[in-house]
């Protein structure tokens, strides 16, 4: 490799750890509070993941990772498909099934990990970026503005 070149992949490197490749804009926000602390927190953790790879130490984070998002959907699906039903938001039951797949999803990657497939760490974290993005962008956004207009903040 001529200099150039490991000059831009360690400019890279460096860029890749000194800031998160996911980052929590407004544009995530649903405006309640507890939810979009959640979701700040599961940015945190996928980015734990991305750093990781970054530096050739996915495996060695990948427990912990999962471990972190087993805990985050029991904690914050719970939080807010209570919220959903107090409230009587219409896309409740569609809602709830997204969060069993995202489960159904993370028990595999757990599976996988613990069978020794060298493919999750890289795996899991295109399957997080899309969660972001389609999730928490388009699916969170229905709830968003019914849970506020009944004042949930």
């Amino acid at each position: 490799m001529d200099r150039g070149a490991g000059n831009i992949l360690l400019a890279r490197l460096q860029v890749s750890i000194s800031t998160s490749t996911f980052r929590w804009t407004e544009c995530y926000r649903v405006n309640i509070a507890l939810l979009d602390q959640q979701h700040q927190k599961l940015f945190d953790t996928v980015n734990e993941l991305d750093q990781a790879l970054c530096t050739g130490e996915g495996k060695s984070v990948v427990d912990s990772v999962l471990d972190k998002l087993v805990e985050y959907a029991l904690v914050h699906f719970t939080a807010e498909e209570r919220l959903m039903q107090e409230h009587d938001f219409p896309g409740l039951s569609t809602h709830q099934t997204q969060h069993e797949m995202f489960r159904m999803k993370i028990a595999t990657y757990l599976e996988d990990q613990k069978a020794g497939k060298a493919s999750v760490p890289v795996s899991l974290l295109f399957f997080m970026q899309d969660w972001l993005k389609q999730h928490i962008l388009k699916t969170d956004r229905q709830y968003s503005a019914f849970l506020n207009a009944r004042g949930v903040r």
